[in-house]
């Protein structure tokens, strides 16, 4: 049965390197042609500024106001808040359309084609009945579901940008589906990986595990396309000293006597590598395909989002 929860418990925020939560993305492999519902004149003052800045500006309507048929009958969620409409849509145009519309004109020609017809916000995370939660949808190559939204707090640079729930990982998440969906996988991204665990990615693989196979996250050892949607949302929002830190530079293991810790260290620069091979195939896919140079977009990001966690604010 769907239910529409009035009060959700606060969950944590795990930390980069600690176990993460059981969340999970779902996307739909279906690219036939998505017409957006028709958008229904109103006076509302949040449907004017939605009317004049995301459908006449991006072709995008937006789904705030509840309705069933966006989340499944046996899911559990919450509507998102009146006073947080605007500040997200916002958000969105600042952190997620205009760096890649000003990175260069590939960027712009990629974000204007790319930008879903169709975004619909929900105020909490999507909850399955076994206790497992969805962190976003993106279906049918067009529509994007953006989840936590009544969370709002540009300070929390965690419900920003952590990996697994924050949501700018979730959009650039969300989004990078839309990519392979509409232009397919960069060739050879699916090989460097010996191996994905599929649906045993949630039976307690953890973020080292993940490195050594040569993926950013838990959630990334479940398929290709996973995989390829993790490791954009990670390089784009993470701070590049952080990414460079945890997925590519290699440790030492001068000064380490122990066999044990030293296969461990050496199990995960071997990864490190993987996941630096796959980051190259990725650069270049955006590079050749879109014009797109992925760490210009990247210190685009970074300073934007640091600029917004500091100043508590989106530039207008």
């Amino acid at each position: 049965m769907r239910r529409i929860l009035n009060y959700i418990k606060p969950i944590g925020y795990a930390l980069l390197l600690s176990p993460l939560f059981f969340t999970a993305c779902d996307n739909e492999e279906d690219n036939t042609l998505f017409v957006p519902p028709s958008t229904v004149v109103s006076d509302d003052e949040i449907d004017i500024y939605l009317q004049e800045n995301m459908l006449v500006k991006h072709s995008t309507a937006v789904r705030w106001k509840w309705q069933d048929k966006y989340i499944d009958d046996d899911y559990s969620a919450t509507p998102v808040k009146r006073d947080v409409v605007i500040p997200v849509t916002k958000l969105l145009e600042y952190l997620w359309f205009d760096p890649y519309s000003s990175v260069s004109e590939g960027g712009k020609a990629f974000i204007s084609k790319l930008f879903p017809p169709e975004l619909v916000y929900i105020g909490s995370y999507i909850y399955k009945e076994d206790g497992n939660r969805l962190l976003g949808y993106a279906e049918g190559g067009a529509r994007i579901t953006l989840l936590n939204l009544n969370s709002y707090d540009l300070t929390n640079e965690a419900w920003l940008t952590t990996p697994g729930g924050g949501i700018l990982a979730t959009v650039h998440h969300e989004f990078s589906h839309l990519v392979h969906q509409t232009y397919g996988m960069p060739v050879g991204f699916n090989t460097v990986s010996e191996k994905y665990n599929g649906e045993g990615w949630s039976n307690n693989v953890t973020l080292s595990d993940a490195i050594k196979m040569g993926m950013v996250r838990n959630y990334a050892t479940m398929n290709e396309f996973e995989d390829f949607c993790e490791i954009i949302s990670h390089f784009l929002t993470i701070p590049k000293a952080t990414f460079e830190e945890v997925f590519i530079n290699q440790a030492s293991t001068e000064g380490i006597t122990d066999p044990a810790e030293i296969a461990n260290i050496n199990a995960l620069n071997a990864g490190r590598l993987l996941i630096a091979k796959k980051l190259s195939i990725v650069v270049d896919f955006y590079k050749n395909r879109f014009d797109i140079d992925l760490y210009a977009l990247r210190d685009i990001m970074e300073e934007r989002i640091n600029y917004v966690v500091t100043n508590n604010e989106i530039p207008e």
